[in-house]
């Protein structure tokens, strides 16, 4: 059993909260908001996020991101992209060396274009943190209801990588292993300009025809720039590029 902590507590950081639970693990979640907090621990459920799931009782819930972070195992940054350097910058003195990190956020920061793991290890140096990327196509409210899913994890080793696959798969989520670090998280970022684009086409009238050409010749461009930013063309065809590409176009629950 390991003690790990979700840091965010939004629709991603819930569902895996209780995945995590359900695999034996013992698990604190981080709000950003006091009174998000407070709500979270009467009703063990975030209704504007992930309605009608529930937490079970022994999760530990706080807003005290020192109370969340000392002593764990393992810290699951589930906060949104935009928020990663801000809550990274706010680790760097309370997380102990060599900390194991895993992102599940998705994205490329605006200014820098850099990605979600390098922000922490930016943040975070001298820390020695040991990062890892989840990804892959999963929402939320499929993932919190142990509806079968899978995904992708990927870190700089292949020790961590193998780690971080035994700590989240059950039966229901089913985690692959990849040594593309880097592509499991371009993937990730570039399928959403194509996702925007379906959702145009979707709000236009358009018809499935549209939807296909935009997946088949988005996930293309998507691979040829991600091979020429450093990734392996590989992962852009996989869970990590295509799946979750597939995913966010076609499914209700996504915001494009």
């Amino acid at each position: 059993m390991a003690k790990i902590s979700v840091i965010g507590s939004g629709g991603w950081g819930i569902a895996l909260t209780i995945l995590l639970h359900k695999n034996g693990h013992e698990l604190t979640v981080w709000s950003f908001d006091k009174k998000e907090a407070e709500e979270l621990k009467i009703t063990r459920e975030n209704k504007a996020k992930l309605a009608n799931i529930l937490l079970p009782e022994d999760i530990v819930v706080t807003d005290v991101l020192k109370e969340a972070v000392t002593d764990k195992d393992i810290l699951v940054l589930a906060v949104p992209s935009k928020a990663v350097r801000s809550v990274s910058k706010s680790l760097k003195n309370i997380v102990k060396d060599k900390q194991i990190i895993v992102n599940v956020a998705k994205g490329l920061e605006e200014d820098t274009l850099a990605t979600m793991t390098d922000i922490i290890e930016e943040e975070l140096k001298g820390k020695n943190p040991q990062v890892a990327v989840l990804s892959g196509p999963s929402h939320a409210e499929e993932v919190g209801k142990c509806i079968p899913t899978t995904c992708v994890v990927s870190a700089h080793n292949k020790e961590l990588t193998l780690h971080l696959q035994n700590i989240f798969m059950n039966p229901a989520f089913r985690v692959y292993t990849s040594p593309d670090m880097f592509g499991v998280e371009i993937g990730g970022a570039l399928k959403n300009v194509i996702a925007l684009a379906a959702g145009i086409a979707d709000g236009l009238n358009y018809g499935d025809n549209t939807k296909a050409a935009l997946i088949t010749r988005g996930i293309k461009e998507i691979a040829t720039l991600g091979v020429a930013m450093g990734g392996e063309q590989s992962t852009f065809y996989g869970l990590t590029g295509l799946g979750d590409l597939i995913v966010t176009c076609a499914s209700m629950h996504s915001r494009n």
